[in-house]
């Protein structure tokens, strides 16, 4: 609007002392005739509450597109004509909608003008890009639900007899059967108009009368029994139909899409057509079905439900109505059922009948009745939707022309994927519309040629079991596990470990092998030892086979045990003498070991004979050292390993020489080892990945350097022998590398970092990366022997991966059905390869459900390893770790990955390490805990307002359902003895976060009082807890859009919707609604782009009030561009409205100098926002501050005439009537659609006063602001005497001029701006010139002036 914003039309109505408003050129009640309301329909509501909530990306996924291409001579008067015609014959395509979004607002008249553009000129490839710009503008285009039209029309002329018509439609108004009659109704209008003869067309249906059938309908016990069918199909857990992702999962919802269309071969869509014939069912239900088998293979779940859109209008009897009629219907269906394909398509075609049955029943009504657990990441209940679109141009002729119909591609999509099947039968075409944030185009491809082998094999074999079906190869996953899986390397695989070692010894037999503390043994001496120890083991009974316990400190001795041990050919278990006597007990007991080898006494009750290593070791020095006679078996178990077990009792893993081996000559390529290398041992040998510690330095001439067990758990002295022994490589588990770095690691060192035993942070990764040379994660369970995949992290790595499998060993991602998942999908990690162990020693069930015969190896025997892990491929080829399966919670319906949001916490800067856990607060009540240990140990406990903070911060990256409700911050988190974190020590919470007894659950406040009563009669339950989330009450955004307006008619507050996604609870809503009663809380500086190192610019809004139009123009500006709106004190209907702009000038300098308390200051104002920031800019310098930009866009300078005398203001204003008029004539002829779209917004606004409502329900309707801030806004605009200053103003004017102006150059700001006029040409009018596509170039010419200043 421009600075003479008035409200004539309501001067009849105001107070005596406004009523002096004086006449103005924008009256917001002006616009075309409005004939009569319509209540909207519940399926309309649905997409008005989803482009509400959505924004304008969501619109536009509602654009429904044709092309026609026509061939022929056209008649263009006749096609216009025919085009008016349908506008004036259907009342959808003259509708908009009131503001609040109950009612459809039907027009008397609502034009849409033919943009057309004669292009025969250009070339052919010139020709397709200019209608591909167009198809792509339309795609972009966000229809205005308030004031329409909402019908876009382009026609192109290629050449005399060649055109193209483009019809672009919101799905609010038209669907796709909608679109057919359109088109059918076209075809005859133009023959008729083109032969000169009267049209022949039934009467058109009004959509009011589809709307009082639909309202009827919903009160008929005839709705009751479609609602309870609908219902009865949901009973018990609903399936979530979950395709494997290309990329991460956003937060929140997006709608970004792309289409791929692929024709289906006619042959076989002939022989499938035969197939559905021979089970009694339609082509439709055969394609169906088959698709629904393809998602089942794709997905790995029993159970999936597609969305399949039926029309209205067949079901209401109403076969030529226009309008939105669709209904979606969420086909449930279990393609993974017994049974062949020919069975399950009879079952489909009877389900399918039924739904058709029972189709009056819109999709979230069925929302608010199943109480689905909401993911604001997530379509609810149908991700993914099939339609039908055959035969769209039946019965469409045009006189003298043939023509091709085209379905235009969307930019963006309400669905994750939509497969839509047009053209006919005998040319069928499947077009993917999919997410372009979740899929990439590959995928898609892949997913259409898994779609046709799967047609051809039902063709070929229609009895097919639809298991065979499911788990059919799909070619790129064989191409994705082949290349994650080339790791074939060859190895000794005929030796055993101490072969190596030997070899290795007389190689370099006076190289340093072992060092602890000022002891050092050569790998001569080393080796020479552990020949006499193993002949003394073989003198003490010890033979071929046997197991032996060693409960042995970290020494020297050490390694000449095992070494013996292995010489021996005896296996020996590794016991950590601080275990539980009862549990070492045990461990004997298991191994059936006959000898314990103890660093010192043990008070055990065991069978085993105990040696004191000591003594033993001294007495081995009187036997040979010369090699023991035992005969080397690869094959044979090297050690057993106890690992913690789900029954209670530890297990002991088996593994043996091959696995060794096989593990440390890939270790010797990557991470990499050389003789110059120095390790330094810390783990305890119970824990497996001591053996990398130990036996890889000395099958490589390296050095071990043990730590001793109290250096193990010092971080200082980790950190001296590091630096005193000039170690180069170290193996730790997370919890370790903290340990050195909070003991104050001051400087990089020469180190290569090991990582694994627990999942690494990227926090802690990159501290690492800072202070050593290389860091690496590993992965790897004890049953496929130490590490199985590993990783090197770079500086770029933005998620720690798992890496790559190791040499000779081999992944898979399995789903629930044993089948290899899509890239991205999750599933079971499961391992194969060399370094699979024996299984669980005396488990042999165990043995059997863990250890399964690998499907995919080339050779029979080989076993297959399932970790229990949870696991993803990702597009790279990396493995992604998600956690442990057994470790997935479920709480109030959803499944938690607890690492998701554990990896979330650990990205805040103040948290050093997270844990998920769960809580009881009363029976039933399972929530969410977070354990965390700070980064400063000195911070004080997690108080309400930190909890809040850190619960926001994560609702901007995780769910709702995924955000703790306690948190609990400790000083450290328990481990257990191997390092590992001990889940069962942490604490419950505590305090008034704990339970009912301490917490109240019952409002406390009237404000919550009221909160909860109006959530009890949005969501029909009989009670509400101050606690309970509304999503997980069966709040959806329908819903929402009702509570947030009657909790504005209660409180007089409008708060934005999202607040409720925001603030979900009775307690945290309230919270905000008494925060904003206090006096202060409105404030009017909005961060539209609060980033960047420039200085902000602060932009002030026009009449519409708000700087919700800013938007798009910040995000084209550059990245360092911080950019501020200025937003209307009173908008939220509970301040009260500046008077006079003086007044408004003055509150918007408050609220930026608080922000920015010094200059330089940049403003900018929009329309009538200029004048405000003209004003602004005299009161900043005035009190000394500098000024260095000061723009106007499209703001007009003038002085009011309100005090001018009558005769001189009443000539002055029939002067300008008449250039206006002949402007507007000029106008006309040179930009007839934006005219005229202006024009009849301006006849709209004025006929709407007819109507019953006040003048205030009017205004608020049309505008959606309050009614008194437009009135006051109006007085103070004409009370207001623009003073000439000292000041320069940039000048952006839209090119297109729609309404006289006196000085078309610079807006009559010569005569103010004494400091100068710049001015600037933007694309687009004063209404558009914001929006895209003049976004772009707008943000770059305003970024230059920026700059230049």
């Amino acid at each position: 609007m421009s600075k003479n914003f008035t409200i004539d039309s309501l001067v009849a109505r105001l107070p005596a002392r406004l009523a002096n408003v004086a006449e103005v050129e924008f009256d917001p009640f002006a616009g075309p005739e409005l004939r009569r309301l319509v209540p909207i329909t519940e399926s309309q509501a649905e997409i008005w509450a989803v482009c509400l909530l959505g924004g304008d990306d969501a619109s536009r996924a509602y654009n429904e597109s044709v092309t026609l291409r026509l061939a022929g001579p056209l008649d263009r008067p006749a096609l216009r004509r025919a085009l008016g015609a349908l506008g004036q014959r259907h009342e959808a395509l003259r509708s908009a909608f009131s503001a609040d979004g109950k009612y459809s607002c039907v027009f008397r008249e609502l034009p849409v003008e033919v943009d057309y553009q004669n292009i025969s000129n250009l070339g052919a490839a010139e020709q397709r890009a200019a209608v591909a710009a167009r198809v792509a503008h339309d795609a972009q285009y966000v229809f205005d639900l308030l004031h329409g039209p909402l019908l876009r029309i382009s026609l192109f002329g290629l050449a005399a007899d060649v055109h193209e018509l483009m019809l672009t439609a919101h799905h609010i108004v038209c669907d796709g059967w909608s679109m057919g009659i359109l088109l059918q109704e076209l075809g005859a209008l133009y023959s008729a108009y083109y032969q000169g003869l009267p049209p022949v067309l039934p009467a058109a249906t009004p959509f009011g009368q589809y709307a009082d059938q639909q309202l009827l309908f919903s009160r008929s016990p005839a709705f009751a029994a479609v609602e309870q069918f609908w219902l009865a199909q949901y009973q018990g857990p609903v399936p979530t139909t979950t395709l494997p992702t290309d990329f991460a999962r956003p937060a929140l919802r997006t709608y970004r899409s792309a289409r791929a269309d692929y024709p289906l071969a006619p042959d076989l869509v002939a022989d499938l057509k035969k197939v559905g014939l021979g089970a009694g069912c339609s082509f439709v239900t055969t394609l169906l079905a088959a698709f629904e088998v393809l998602l089942a293979q794709l997905t790995g779940q029993n159970e999936v439900v597609v969305g399949l859109p039926a029309a209205g209008q067949s079901a209401s009897g109403l076969p030529q109505l226009v309008g939105h009629c669709v209904n979606l219907l969420p086909l449930r269906s279990q393609p993974y059922a017994d049974g062949d394909f020919i069975a399950y398509l009879r079952q489909r075609k009877t389900a399918l009948f039924d739904a058709y049955e029972h189709q009056q029943l819109t999709f979230g009504s069925l929302l608010k009745k199943l109480r689905l657990a909401r993911d604001a990441s997530r379509v609810p209940l149908v991700p993914v939707m099939f339609n039908i679109d055959l035969g769209l141009t039946n019965d469409v002729a045009f006189q003298g022309l043939s023509y091709e119909l085209v379905n235009n591609p969307r930019a963006y999509e309400s669905f994750e994927l939509f497969v839509n099947a047009s053209g006919t039968e005998q040319g069928l075409v499947l077009e993917w519309s999919y997410n372009t944030d979740l899929f990439r185009a590959e995928t898609v491809a892949g997913w259409m040629a898994s779609l046709e082998d799967l047609v051809r094999r039902i063709v070929a074999a229609p009895t097919t079991s639809l298991r065979a079906l499911v788990q059919g190869e799909v070619a790129p996953l064989a191409v994705a596990y082949h290349a994650l899986n080339a790791t074939a390397q060859p190895y000794p695989a005929h030796k055993t470990l101490h072969q190596l070692i030997t070899e290795q010894a007389r190689a370099t037999p006076g190289r340093v092998a072992l060092r602890f503390r000022e002891e050092e043994l050569s790998y001569d001496e080393l080796n020479r030892r552990a020949n006499q120890f193993a002949n003394y083991l073989w003198h003490q009974g010890v033979q071929q086979g046997d197991r032996v316990g060693i409960a042995v400190e970290r020494s020297p001795g050490l390694v000449v045990v095992l070494l013996a041990l292995m010489k021996c050919g005896a296996a020996y278990v590794p016991l950590d003498p601080a275990y539980p006597a009862e549990r070492l007990e045990f461990m004997l007991a298991d191994a059936g070991a006959k000898l314990l080898l103890a660093s010192a006494p043990a008070a055990l009750t065991t069978t085993a004979r105990v040696l004191p290593i000591d003594e033993a070791l001294g007495q081995a020095r009187s036997y040979s050292d010369q090699e023991p006679t035992a005969l080397p078996d690869s094959q044979a178990v090297l050690y057993v390993l106890y690992t913690s077990g789900s029954t209670g009792k530890p297990k002991g893993v088996e593994v043996t020489h091959r696995n060794a081996v096989n593990f440390l000559c890939s270790m010797q390529q990557a991470p990499g080892i050389t003789a110059e290398d120095r390790l330094l041992a810390i783990t305890t040998i119970s824990f497996d990945i001591a053996g990398l510690e130990l036996y890889l330095p000395l099958v490589s001439g390296a050095t071990v350097v043990l730590a001793d067990a109290y250096a193990a758990k010092d971080g200082q002295e980790l950190l001296r022998l590091v630096e005193a022994e000039k170690i180069t490589i170290m193996q730790a588990t997370p919890s370790s590398w903290r340990l050195m770095l909070d003991a104050g690691w001051p400087r990089p060192l020469p180190l290569k970092v090991l990582c694994g035993g627990e999942a690494l942070p990227l926090e802690l990764a990159g501290r690492l990366l800072a202070r050593s040379q290389e860091v690496w994660n590993l992965y790897g369970p004890t049953e496929t022997t130490i590490w199985s995949s590993m990783k090197q992290i770079t500086p770029a790595d933005t998620e720690i991966t798992i890496g790559r499998p190791i040499a000779n060993t081999q992944f898979y991602i399995l789903d629930e059905h044993g089948r290899p998942a899509a890239p991205g999908a999750p599933g079971e990690l499961c391992i194969a390869g060399e370094g699979v162990a024996v299984g669980y020693l005396n488990r042999p069930a165990l043995t059997a459900e863990k250890f399964v015969a690998n499907p995919f190896a080339s050779q029979p025997g080989g076993l297959l390893y399932r970790t229990g892990d949870l696991g993803r491929l990702l597009p790279s080829g990396e493995l992604l770790c998600l956690g442990r399966l057994d470790q997935q919670m479920k709480v109030r319906g959803y499944r938690i990955e607890p690492a998701e949001i554990e990896h979330a916490l650990e990205a805040l800067g103040e948290v050093r390490q997270a844990v998920i856990g769960t809580c009881h607060r009363r029976p039933g009540d399972e929530r969410l805990v977070a354990y965390l240990v700070l980064t400063d140990p000195a911070a004080a406990p997690a108080d309400r307002a930190r909890t809040t903070r850190w619960q926001q911060a994560l609702l901007s990256q995780l769910p709702a359902y995924m955000v703790p409700s306690d948190f609990v911050v400790l000083p450290a988190l328990p481990l257990t003895l191997n390092g590992k974190l001990d889940r069962k020590a942490l604490p419950a919470p505590s305090g008034p976060e704990a339970g009912p007894a301490q917490r109240p659950s019952r409002p406390r406040t009237q404000l919550e009082e009221l909160v909860a009563a109006t959530w009890q009669a949005c969501l029909g339950v009989t009670q509400v807890e101050v606690y309970d989330d509304f999503f997980q009450l069966g709040g959806h955004s329908l819903i929402a859009v009702q509570v947030m307006a009657r909790l504005a008619q209660e409180t007089g507050q409008r708060l934005p919707l999202a607040t409720l996604f925001e603030h979900p609870t009775v307690e945290r809503l309230a919270a905000v609604l008494q925060q904003a009663h206090q006096p202060g809380a409105w404030s009017s500086l909005v961060p539209i782009k609060p980033q960047g190192t420039k200085t902000p610019l602060y932009i002030v809004h026009g009449a519409g009030f708000n700087v919700l139009i800013f938007n798009a123009l910040s995000k084209q500006m550059a990245p360092d561009q911080p950019v501020y709106g200025l937003q209307a004190k009173g908008l939220d209907g509970i301040e009260e409205p500046s008077e006079s702009v003086e007044a408004m000038a003055a509150h918007y300098v408050a609220a930026i100098t608080a922000a920015q308390p010094h200059g330089p200051y940049a403003l900018a104002g929009y329309s009538f926002g200029g004048i405000v920031a003209f004003e602004m800019a005299r009161q900043l310098t005035a009190a000394g501050q500098q000024v260095k930009f000061v723009g106007m866009f499209d703001t007009y300078a003038e002085q009011s005439d309100h005090d001018m005398p009558w005769l001189r203001k009443n000539l002055k204003r029939s002067v300008r009537l008449v250039k206006r008029v002949l402007y507007s004539l000029v106008v006309m002829k040179n930009n007839p659609q934006e005219a005229f779209w202006w024009k009849m917004q301006s006849l709209r606004r004025a006929t709407i006063e007819r109507f019953q409502y006040s003048a205030a329900e009017r205004y608020e309707r049309i505008n959606g602001h309050p009614h008194k801030l437009g009135v006051v806004n109006a007085l103070a605009q004409q009370n207001f005497r623009l003073r000439p200053q000292a000041i320069a103003v940039h000048v952006f004017r839209s090119q297109e001029r729609l309404y006289y102006m006196d000085d078309f150059t610079h807006l009559g700001w010569t005569e103010f701006a004494l400091g100068g006029v710049k001015t600037y040409d933007l694309p687009g009018n004063h209404f558009h010139m914001f929006a895209p596509p003049h976004d772009a170039e707008c943000a770059q010419i305003l970024q230059a002036a920026l700059d230049q200043c």
